[in-house]
């Protein structure tokens, strides 16, 4: 009997991180709680690589039925809406309180105004328009560059548009950058604000341990699919990180659930881009 309850109780955690992390109606009636936060990060970049396969499949059609351009406008669309735009909203909100405030205080103030100022609206405007171009100029990285099986993948690129093969690759591994940095950002931050919130519940749960374990994870997949250039990627991620986390920590004193928001985000760029910078692309 003990063995069946602690898989329920593992099962239950996926669930739970996967209806926070998406909008996907597993627990409508919200029966499901976490046993405990600790035990519930782990699951965060695993649901990334749901969300990953879930991009994949749905980009398939788009790309078969739509010019590239309109394809990528619209698979960024369905990466909105599958996650409700939870962290679009904190990317908002962080870029109207950090940059809107001249204290702790007032930034924090700001941050949980539910209107969105001129610092927000730059920053969604920014963001959603680099990453756009970004995946659309996915397509003109060489397909020998995405894996080190480049021989299987030349052979399937006879069968499949090597663009296609890139683009699902890419929008396989983008969300579980963005959730893995969300564990980072909590296990080597405070929660900055003195009552409790959604960031609270994240930040004080999650320790540094967690974070070097939860970080294999994307590890491996960067070396399955980039090989020896998918260290230097996840470096170039890992140092971005780390600098966001102490430049939020410097301006508000630690980690909010905007901020975490805003940490997905701005990672799952930073993926984007270092791809170029580790493909020796040129124009």
């Amino acid at each position: 009997m003990r063995e069946p309850n602690k898989e329920k109780k593992k099962m239950d955690n996926f669930l739970w991180a996967l209806k926070f992390l998406t909008i996907i109606p597993v627990d409508r009636e919200d029966r499901i709680k976490p046993q405990k936060v600790s035990y519930v990060i782990y699951w965060f970049p695993i649901v990334g690589l749901c969300i990953g396969v879930f991009l994949s499949v749905t980009y398939l059609p788009l790309f078969l039925f739509f010019p590239p351009l309109l394809a990528d406008a619209l698979i960024i669309l369905v990466c909105i809406s599958i996650t409700g735009a939870l962290h679009l909203d904190g990317l908002a909100d962080t870029c109207d309180g950090i940059w809107g405030g001249w204290n702790k205080e007032k930034r924090l103030e700001i941050m949980r105004d539910s209107r969105i100022g001129s610092f927000g609206v730059i920053g969604l405007i920014c963001l959603l328009g680099l990453k756009y171009l970004s995946l659309f100029s996915v397509s003109e990285i060489p397909v020998t560059k995405i894996s080190p099986f480049s021989a299987s993948i030349k052979y399937v690129s006879c069968f499949v548009s090597p663009v296609l093969v890139n683009k699902c690759v890419v929008l396989m591994v983008m969300p579980v950058v963005g959730r893995w940095a969300q564990v980072c950002a909590a296990g080597l931050s405070l929660y900055a604000r003195s009552g409790s919130g959604t960031g609270s519940f994240i930040t004080g749960g999650t320790t540094r341990k967690q974070v070097i374990f939860v970080s294999l994870f994307p590890v491996f997949l960067f070396w399955f699919f980039y090989n020896l250039s998918g260290f230097v990627i996840f470096a170039i991620i890992i140092i971005f990180t780390l600098s966001w986390i102490w430049y939020i920590k410097k301006r508000i004193g630690g980690m909010t659930g905007d901020t975490l928001g805003a940490t997905n985000e701005i990672s799952e760029l930073v993926f984007l881009l270092s791809l170029f910078v580790c493909s020796g692309w040129n124009r």
